[in-house]
């Protein structure tokens, strides 16, 4: 572990108190977690990401230069130190994604498929699936404690926190008092009695049933019953007010994936990316912000134990995204508008890192790539949010052919 990886416990205090409860034992050594850093509004990838500064059709940003972290490009600019400082520790764990094709230029068709694969439709989206496809007895297989979220006939795997508390609430009992009409309580020792006694009569149920449907809703109640006692058990170890602000609630995910109660978490940043005035002021300030939680972030897995593995890094893959580009030129108001090209960020394990994949032709269009060996590749495979999802299940151990249409899966790009 490198040393600079360590720095983090300085600047968090929170990590002292990291919880050290037994926990729920996954499916296999090899599942790996999953943490979705999602940026609403549609980021400017060539402030960061994507250094096109020999593209004549690109306008790039003043007093920015291409710069190296290893085998990684991207785009140094003075007043993005974090930036700076994100590549030259993390670079060896980073896949970027480049021409990555979003085929809509409109916020909600884009961040369904971005997640989903699909601009329309009740499938499920990559955070669900990858949860399904986890251990059966974590409570909160994928957690949104915020951003987009689309569970459709996986509902059963996904919570959300709630903008008022309302899962921590729910656990605590505090949410009877919530209603506006009385409701009164029960004695906990009389509501442990009844839980117990219910989850038997579902057992026994399901056992004795002809119907199908009849006998998987049986086995849901049982199941969510059983996750809702190992919730209660750890409610108070749970620092459940960091789910607030953006840094604050990767801390939160960190906990949650350490001790084993979800297997994927969802967030979304604070920044409202939809830059149509004056991109560079606003899209250089949310780089900013964006890069240096993620450096605390990284420093945070790297000083937490994982389950398997000296720690918690070697275990999550950070997906970090944004549903749509923007468009190569300034427009009149120094904006830039929407574009269906991006780019993405991949950190973590199961993936070929230190290396860009992906780029960006002539006119600001997304390139093809070779499936086998992710190399440029006119006779390749387009980079899209199918080949997106694809891998991140291949690399979650979930056979990608359940649930997209026929996307190439770029084996390449598995370590």
């Amino acid at each position: 572990m490198k040393t600079s990886r360590r720095r983090f416990l300085t600047r968090s205090a929170a990590l002292a108190g990291l919880s050290t409860l037994a926990r729920p034992a996954l499916a296999s050594a090899g599942d790996r977690k999953f943490l979705f850093v999602f940026n609403f509004g549609g980021w400017d990838t060539t402030r960061v990401l994507a250094p096109l500064f020999d593209n004549p059709v690109v306008s790039m940003e003043d007093d920015a230069a291409p710069a190296t972290a290893g085998g990684l490009l991207y785009v140094d600019h003075p007043e993005r130190p974090a930036v700076r400082r994100f590549f030259e520790t993390w670079h060896d764990q980073c896949l970027m994604l480049h021409g990555l094709l979003v085929p809509s230029v409109a916020h909600a068709n884009c961040k369904r498929l971005m997640m989903t694969g699909r601009s329309a439709g009740n499938g499920p989206d990559w955070p669900a699936i990858l949860a399904a496809g986890g251990a059966l007895d974590i409570p909160l297989p994928n957690l949104v404690l915020s951003g987009p979220s689309y569970p459709g006939d996986l509902a059963e795997k996904v919570s959300r926190v709630g903008f008022g508390g309302q899962l921590e609430a729910l656990l605590s009992g505090d949410l009877v008092g919530w209603s506006d009409v009385p409701v009164s309580t029960t004695d906990p020792s009389v509501a442990s009695l009844e839980a117990g006694y219910l989850r038997q009569q579902a057992t026994r149920m399901s056992a004795a049933s002809a119907s199908a449907t009849r006998k998987a809703q049986l086995d849901a109640y049982g199941l969510a019953a059983q996750r809702a006692g190992v919730l209660r058990a750890v409610r108070d170890e749970v620092p459940w007010a960091l789910a607030g602000a953006f840094t604050d609630q990767l801390q939160l995910a960190v906990e949650l994936l350490t001790q084993g109660l979800s297997r994927v978490v969802t967030v979304e940043s604070d920044a409202f990316w939809d830059t149509h005035d004056l991109n560079d002021v606003y899209q250089s300030w949310y780089w900013e912000d964006l890069f240096d939680a993620l450096d605390a972030l990284m420093g945070t897995l790297w000083a937490t134990p994982g389950d398997t593995t000296a720690s918690l890094a070697e275990e999550t893959v950070v997906v970090v995204l944004s549903e749509m580009g923007r468009a190569p030129q300034l427009n009149a108001s120094q904006g830039k508008d929407h574009w269906p090209y991006t780019s993405a960020l991949l950190i973590g394990p199961g993936l070929t890192t230190d290396r860009v994949v992906g780029g960006y032709d002539s006119l600001y269009y997304g390139q093809t790539v070779d499936p086998a060996s992710g190399e440029l590749s006119d006779s390749g495979a387009p980079l899209d949010v199918q080949a997106l999802g694809a891998l991140l299940l291949a690399a979650g151990d979930v056979d990608p052919g359940d649930w997209t249409d026929d996307a190439p899966l770029l084996e390449g790009l598995l370590g």
